[in-house]
């Protein structure tokens, strides 16, 4: 939440009141560790979805300076479950599109000098702790006395 996402909720809330028909908003997830975690994303979230919109995280990505270590991994894998999680807590969050799954194939490197490693699978296609991440995220809400 900040500058940018108040004046879309301004902007979705205004145009929702003059009945133009807006059925969802998607929320770009190009994170970086450099810059922190965006603790107040399932907020934000929510404060869309009860506007009676869907809503879904597009585009993620958890990029960091390379070359990746165990301890940035984790940061990522942590925050990869987080995402997970704060979509499955708001009830019209209809989904995560992951951009690419594969660092081999990562648009990220040609645009960040210096950063990279920022999806589930490796450059040799093996998956990472961020994998395991979203996987445990995903079938710990599927357990049962969980939502």
């Amino acid at each position: 939440m900040g500058p940018k996402s108040d004046a879309y909720y301004t902007l979705v809330k205004q145009l929702k009141a003059q009945g133009v028909p807006i059925d969802g908003v998607g929320f770009q997830g190009h994170l970086a560790l450099q810059y922190g975690y965006p603790d107040t994303l399932q907020q934000n979230l929510q404060r869309f979805a009860d506007l009676g919109l869907d809503v879904a995280i597009t585009e993620l990505d958890i990029r960091m300076y390379v070359p990746a270590d165990e301890a940035k991994l984790a940061t990522q894998a942590d925050w990869y479950a987080r995402v997970t999680k704060a979509c499955l807590a708001v009830r019209r969050c209809v989904g995560i599109t992951i951009w690419d799954y594969t660092d081999k194939y990562s648009w990220i490197p040609a645009v960040f000098q210096g950063e990279g490693a920022a999806l589930p699978y490796d450059e040799n296609l093996q998956p990472k702790s961020a994998y395991d991440a979203i996987r445990d995220a995903l079938r710990d809400a599927g357990r049962p006395g969980r939502h």
